[in-house]
């Protein structure tokens, strides 16, 4: 009987939420510089690789104006000069704003 108490235990351990885990953060920018859908999955590429990134968004929002939605799962902040930086220094991509959310 105790082995399956104690099995019954560790599962509930197991699949119970884990209230210390990180609540998602959502950062919104501005970008310019995309002009074709291959742009728009090269970034999302590019920011991917960013540790807790979860999802990219892009709506064009102007003739050369796009807002990006980044969300991850809280894990660590993302500045917009680690953003920048995983979109590469030779890009024609640029982050006009960046501001975080909850």
């Amino acid at each position: 009987m105790k082995p399956l108490l104690a099995s019954l235990v560790l599962i509930a351990l197991f699949f119970s939420p884990i209230s210390s885990q990180a609540a998602e953060v959502t950062y919104t920018a501005s970008m310019k510089g995309i002009e074709c859908a291959d742009c728009k999955k090269t970034i999302s590429r590019a920011l991917g690789k960013i540790k807790g990134v979860k999802t990219i968004r892009i709506v064009k929002e102007g003739d050369d104006q796009h807002r990006l939605t980044v969300v991850t799962d809280g894990s660590k902040a993302i500045t917009k000069a680690e953003a920048a930086a995983a979109l590469g220094n030779d890009s024609h991509y640029t982050l006009t704003s960046w501001s975080q959310g909850s």
